[in-house]
């Protein structure tokens, strides 16, 4: 047996309310880790995991949301080598030379020169990174959700 209390049409609207908030949290969670992972993927400064001279990677950064769940994914040049990072050899001799870029050089790196037998790249997660951090801000939504802002 189902008691109702008040106007059957408010309660009615809340339910409905309710029932789109998987949606509607999902969407919020994605929107927000798809920017996040924009400004990681190519943001200025030194929170940028990528210094890229073209927008195509931030543009490939891509989100779908449904009631079941959300989905962050990107791809673009060099992205999965960031992913696991690794290791650069000089092919021929036994040295890489190559000259430091500093934060106010153009695309002329003006910097010192550096000689060294390999250079280690860290492995980077700039995607993985976004999606943490929009998980870590999903209350902020519900919040806004359930206030009705």
């Amino acid at each position: 047996m189902l008691t109702v209390q008040g106007d059957l049409r408010t309660w009615l609207a809340e339910l409905d309310r309710l029932r789109s908030l998987p949606v509607r949290l999902n969407q919020g969670w994605a929107e927000d880790a798809a920017e996040q992972a924009r400004k990681n993927l190519g943001g200025k400064g030194n929170t940028a995991y990528l210094r890229l001279r073209s927008g195509a990677t931030r543009a490939s950064v891509t989100v779908t949301a449904n009631a079941g769940g959300a989905t962050l994914s990107a791809g673009g040049p060099g992205l999965n080598f960031q992913e696991d990072g690794g290791v650069i050899k000089p092919k021929r001799g036994k040295w890489l030379t190559f000259r430091i870029h500093e934060p106010s050089d153009g695309p002329q790196a003006t910097g010192p020169w550096v000689r060294v037998r390999q250079v280690r790249i860290p492995a980077r997660h700039p995607v993985r990174d976004a999606a943490l951090y929009a998980l870590d801000h999903l209350g902020d939504h519900l919040d806004s959700i359930l206030g009705g802002a």
